[in-house]
């Protein structure tokens, strides 16, 4: 039981629960596609930058929701990516794109590990 809440309600919050996480985990392949994507951008001398303000954006959401869903691991390298931009900052060169490349990888390995045991 959940504390502080009768048996039905709990069961209602647990409930609720499993189809969010079911939802995350039916989300995890074509989120695992667009940071496949995004790594593929980072390739790309016309579009790095832009791509890692879009992985740092993806990265936070995937943080925010992990926790929640039960996905700690995930959310973990979702937020050591996140963090690894924003220690950039304004500094962001494409030297430092090897590390961020990385970071990637980490969490696309850990997502695929997650939806292949799902």
């Amino acid at each position: 039981m959940v504390h502080g809440l009768d048996a039905n309600s709990a069961a209602q919050l647990n409930a609720g629960l499993a189809r969010i996480r079911e939802r995350f985990i039916s989300s995890l392949s074509d989120r695992i596609d667009s940071f496949y994507e995004l790594l593929s951008d980072l390739q790309d001398d016309t579009r790095w930058a832009e791509s890692c303000a879009e992985l740092r954006a993806n990265a936070h959401k995937l943080h925010g929701i992990c926790g929640s869903v039960g996905f700690a691991a995930i959310g973990e390298n979702a937020a050591r990516l996140e963090q690894k931009i924003d220690s950039l900052g304004p500094d962001l060169h494409r030297n430092n794109i090897d590390d961020v490349r990385s970071l990637l990888n980490c969490l696309l390995d850990e997502m695929e590990q997650n939806l292949d045991a799902a």
